[in-house]
């Protein structure tokens, strides 16, 4: 979704497969994360709400501190009352209300 919408994902490589892998991330990829809000170096931080740790709420409060709108999104479908394009469509205004609007909008 965010290729498609031409969004820059700035996550470093290495921290995304170490979250993908189910493994710890080095302090370095942590910190380059970090530095990411603390830089203000990003428009908007959209994470996966269905899969949180202590590390994720981090950077999710990191990213309300340093006033960078937060998106969750999720991996399969979500609630009941979502098909299938209703619920792109839900994940696609939300990233576009964070980006244009810096709103923050964490569920559906």
């Amino acid at each position: 979704m965010l290729q498609a919408a031409g969004a820059d994902n700035l996550t470093p490589w290495a921290f995304q497969a170490d979250i993908m892998n189910g493994t710890d991330p080095s302090a370095q990829d942590v910190t380059a994360e970090r530095s990411l809000f603390s830089q203000h170096k990003v428009t908007a931080l959209v994470y996966n709400q269905q899969v949180t740790d202590s590390l994720t709420e981090s950077f999710i409060a990191l990213a309300h501190a340093n006033g960078v709108p937060v998106v969750g999104v999720y991996e399969t479908m979500p609630v009941p009352g979502y098909d299938y394009q209703s619920w792109m469509l839900a994940e696609v205004r939300d990233l576009q209300k964070a980006v244009a609007d810096k709103t923050s909008s964490e569920h559906l």
